[in-house]
């Protein structure tokens, strides 16, 4: 039995089973959403996951505030500039009996906290405008292999949104971001590994159009062949990247 069931089934779909391939999995409510190894013997090994982060708001904003010593100054900052914001992240309680997740979807709600996202910055997020800015992606020693700390990546957007940087463009931001460290990390695996394929699989990628492009251009180089979800193919069956059909953004992209 896999230790991580949801990718060694996707594997199993696409006829993988019994490969070396380079996996990126994420999934929106997936906490094992990760970059990892799969062996030939269906051993899936982590090598980058995600650092679980507070539920709480108050929890969250103390967190950011304890990386290092100038985060307690950021984060007196943005309660200066935000403070109805800031009020409104104090009393925020996700209300789902957990103390924090690791799962990607919680990352992007927590940056949607942080930005004060309303419903008109979704559609401006995601329309085909190239202007964003590099968001921290760090990695940090974890449990099982390395893990990127979303942490650290709310703390660069908050302090963007310090200097004023508009919400849409700190939202596309951070799937530009998270899109580029993918395609980064598979090519620094490639260097020290020699996998059958590369697979970045998971509803995120099906869905998030910007993610999906961001980690395609990080990989157009490399010279195994990449596979991604088919948007249009209910169960997210694989198309080669030459095949990929225009990118329809779901629901949860946001």
């Amino acid at each position: 039995m896999s230790d991580y069931p949801r990718v060694s089934s996707a594997l199993g779909r696409y006829g993988m089973a019994d490969q070396a391939v380079a996996v990126a999995w994420l999934a929106f409510d997936d906490p094992d959403s990760m970059i990892a190894a799969h062996d030939p013997d269906g051993r899936v090994s982590p090598l980058i996951g995600f650092e679980a982060l507070p539920m709480r708001g108050a929890d969250l904003l103390a967190s950011i505030a304890a990386i290092d010593e100038n985060g307690p100054r950021l984060v007196a900052n943005y309660r200066r500039a935000f403070p109805e914001l800031t009020a409104a992240i104090d009393s925020f309680d996700a209300g789902v009996g957990a103390v924090s997740s690791s799962a990607p979807g919680w990352l992007f709600a927590a940056t949607s906290l942080v930005i004060g996202m309303e419903e008109a910055d979704v559609a401006a997020a995601m329309a085909p405008d190239p202007e964003a800015v590099e968001v921290d992606t760090f990695v940090a020693p974890g449990p099982r292999g390395y893990r990127l700390e979303g942490t650290r990546l709310l703390r660069s957007v908050m302090s963007y949104r310090i200097a004023g940087v508009e919400r849409h463009v700190l939202a596309r931001s951070v799937f530009v971001s998270l899109g580029n460290f993918v395609g980064t990390a598979m090519v620094r695996l490639l260097k020290e590994w020699q996998p059958r394929a590369i697979v970045c699989a998971g509803d995120l990628f099906a869905q998030n159009r910007i993610l999906r492009e961001q980690a395609r251009s990080a990989l157009t180089t490399v010279r195994v062949p990449t596979y991604f979800p088919s948007p249009e193919d209910p169960e997210n069956a694989l198309v080669a990247e030459e095949e990929l059909l225009s990118i329809r953004v779901g629901p949860r992209s946001g």
